[in-house]
């Protein structure tokens, strides 16, 4: 960790960048834990994070705005990945940057599968503005591979990025 430093944040928020580091991870943490769904999902993150907040991640496209987010990334990942959740094992802040190291399960076919994820995460008053996220998809792309039972999930999430892709094109 390092040394905290003073933040601007409102009433009641998290006055250094130490606490509103602690607070996001908190945030973070209790969203995976048991994510209700992907309308319970978005509305927990949606209270956190910045309206035009930015997500990068393997397998799915590059997202500015929790619209986008919703559509773009919550609606069609839990489409593919129904009872994804996610366990925090560490996390470490420098001033406005949080990184938080966790794995994702989910169950594919008759089996529970797990993956290292490490997000990066830009905070700006205590929110998230930016999260780019680091994992090998090997182990899940491997996952739906070997479990037919699984494709037809997984072609209706990437039906869903489909459409969305071709709705950012087309409007701009």
């Amino acid at each position: 960790m390092t040394k905290a430093t003073a933040s601007t944040n409102g009433p009641g928020a998290p006055t250094t960048s130490a606490e509103a580091a602690e607070a996001w991870v908190e945030a973070f943490t209790e969203g995976w834990r048991a994510p209700a769904g992907a309308d319970g999902f978005a509305s927990h993150f949606e209270r956190y994070a910045d309206p035009q907040f930015r997500l990068v991640q393997p397998l799915m496209p590059t997202v500015h705005g929790l619209e986008r987010w919703r559509e773009g990334f919550v609606k069609p990942t839990f489409t593919m990945l129904p009872g994804l959740r996610g366990e925090v094992h560490r996390w470490a802040a420098s001033g406005d940057v949080v990184y938080i190291e966790f794995d994702l399960i989910a169950p594919i076919g008759r089996r529970s599968v797990r993956w290292h994820v490490v997000d990066r995460f830009y905070l700006r008053e205590g929110r998230p503005v930016e999260r780019v996220s680091y994992f090998d998809p090997a182990p899940l792309v491997r996952a739906v591979a070997t479990s037919p039972s699984a494709w037809p999930r997984f072609l209706r999430g990437q039906a869903q990025l489909f459409r969305y892709r071709l709705r950012r094109r087309l409007s701009r």
